[in-house]
């Protein structure tokens, strides 16, 4: 276990710091660029806890077909850079982080606190009992979560829609 905490750390400081490239660049190729590093490292951080399934779904997936539609929506849209249209400096700015991370604190306060309650632990006897991690994740979202996971498919499918229109109106 010892081995893997430096290169897992070195992924985890390299995700961090894109990210923080993603958020502060001004170019939005270079935001999807960043975004692209952060799922990559994501991926290699998935590797090396030994979660290979999730990893590969994040390469394929995530690292694969988004960031291409994330590509292929800035290249329609024709994104230039916007300048600096809100400076850091601005009360708005400073109201605005200081909200989102009393949301994300709250929302991880929430799940920590859900989390043993609603399904216990899992170790990895109970999980290879079970059929192992994958079967566990797959009976999980398609009988406890499939309404909410086709909502979100459905929630897609109405934002490229909804992208694709407001891009064909630009162009009329």
């Amino acid at each position: 276990m010892v081995d893997i905490i430096y290169p897992l750390s070195f992924l985890a400081a390299a995700s961090a710091l894109l990210a923080l490239v993603m958020l502060f660049a001004k170019d939005a190729l270079t935001c999807a660029m960043a975004l692209l590093g952060v799922l990559l490292s994501t991926a290699g951080i998935y590797g090396m806890i030994g979660a290979h399934f999730v990893a590969t779904i994040q390469l394929v997936v995530y690292a694969g077909a988004i960031m291409v539609l994330f590509v292929f929506s800035i290249m329609l849209l024709n994104l230039k850079k916007l300048g600096d249209r809100f400076p850091i400096t601005s009360p708005r700015f400073l109201i605005g982080a200081v909200s989102g991370l009393a949301i994300v604190g709250a929302g991880t306060w929430g799940i920590l606190q859900w989390i043993p309650q609603s399904y216990g632990t899992w170790d990895n006897q109970a999980m290879l009992a079970a059929g192992g991690n994958t079967r566990i994740l797959a009976h999980s979202l398609f009988t406890q979560h499939a309404i909410a996971f086709e909502a979100v498919s459905v929630a897609l499918i109405v934002a490229l829609v909804g992208a694709v229109t407001l891009a064909k109106r630009k162009f009329e």
